[in-house]
């Protein structure tokens, strides 16, 4: 059996016998097709974590630059390459929540773009969705950005 249908039976297998799951995160966990399942589940969950790590940074990027805070805009600029951060520019997130840690706003960018995806990785990290929504000027743009990050991981489930 593959990885990805082994990562897809032990998930299922430990949600349902030992996790309170929401409707949402049941439907999505039991009926994702064969071909999420080898997307979605390709990539080890310290892969998953660095993703959604670079979409949460990506937004806390936005949120420095807009509140002007110099030194944790450099922070998060020597975490991200220069591309990113100017991925980052183009995506046009407004309103970013506060309060939250990295890996809550990279599931918050990461449901925008498809919300399958978000529940799925939640699931995996164990982490829930905030429920405060994020705003952007434009879907489009976002998921260009979002597509930017998710590129190298869609490659290596290519190579399996």
């Amino acid at each position: 059996m593959k990885t990805y249908k082994k990562r897809h039976q032990k998930l299922l297998h430990h949600c349902l016998t030992q996790r309170q799951l929401s409707q949402d995160s049941f439907l999505v966990l039991t009926s994702l097709s064969d071909e999420e399942v080898y997307l979605w589940l390709s990539s080890s969950v310290g892969q998953v974590r660095q993703i959604v790590m670079t979409l949460g940074y990506l937004v806390e990027y936005q949120l420095h630059r807009s509140t002007r805070n110099s030194k944790a805009l450099l922070d998060i600029r020597s975490i991200l390459e220069q591309r990113m951060c100017l991925w980052s520019n183009a995506a046009g997130i407004q309103d970013v929540p506060q309060n939250m840690n990295s890996l809550q706003l990279g599931l918050l960018m990461l449901a925008h773009y498809n919300k399958r995806l978000a529940i799925l990785w939640s699931i995996r990290l164990g982490i829930d969705i905030p429920s405060k929504p994020l705003s952007t000027s434009s879907s489009y743009r976002l998921s260009n950005v979002v597509h930017q990050v998710l590129v190298p991981i869609f490659v290596q489930s290519d190579a399996i």
